[in-house]
């Protein structure tokens, strides 16, 4: 079912930006490439900073934040390139036929990777994203494993560095995640009780 559903963001993706053309394509890749790596690579210090505010949501805070950060930084990101991008440049015939939907495909996978991995931290059943940790999604091309990769070496080394506190050093992610979604199954109800 979730294979299904990645596979359907792929799609709608694809095609959204295959029809903005070359041009708006290429500006959607970096901008989800930057929206998602820094939302991956930072919503858990906002997780730190509200968790204390709203304990009793304790289980809907990783995805909610993971999320929220995305869409807003998407969305400003968003609005500065086109600010700054009035005007659209104009590909060759060929190389817009080509093109485009290569680059369309590529923003469609990196919203696919990220989506992937933010299943993880969702609040729902443990088997619901996965049977077992160690299963493959999206019908064995793993795109959570290729995201978190992909965020634990920037977060160590590149752009989004974080010296003192890399993304998912360790590599335990998807079990941390697993457990957790474990625990929340065998507790009566979704919140929970604060002290």
């Amino acid at each position: 079912m979730i294979g299904f559903g990645l596979l359907a963001v792929f799609v709608v993706v694809t095609f959204a930006l295959w029809r903005e053309g070359l041009w708006s394509a290429m500006i959607m890749v970096l901008n989800l490439l930057f929206a998602a790596s820094f939302a991956a690579a930072w919503y858990e210090s906002l997780v730190a900073l509200v968790q204390p505010r709203l304990a009793s949501f304790d289980y809907l805070l990783d995805s909610l934040c993971l999320w929220g950060l995305f869409v807003i930084i998407l969305l400003a990101l968003s609005e500065a390139t086109d600010r700054v991008s009035k005007t659209k440049v104009r590909f060759r015939r060929p190389v817009e036929l080509f093109g485009c939907p290569i680059v369309a495909a590529l923003a469609a996978w990196i919203m696919v990777c990220f989506t992937a991995a933010s299943l993880h931290t969702a609040a729902v059943p443990r088997d619901l994203v996965q049977r077992t940790p160690e299963a493959r999604m999206f019908f064995g091309l793993a795109p959570d494993r290729r995201w978190l990769q992909w965020v634990r070496g920037s977060s160590l080394s590149g752009p989004f560095a974080r010296p003192d506190h890399a993304f998912d050093r360790d590599a335990r992610f998807i079990l941390n995640y697993a457990t957790r979604r474990k625990q929340l199954e065998d507790m009566p109800a979704l919140r929970v009780a604060t002290p």
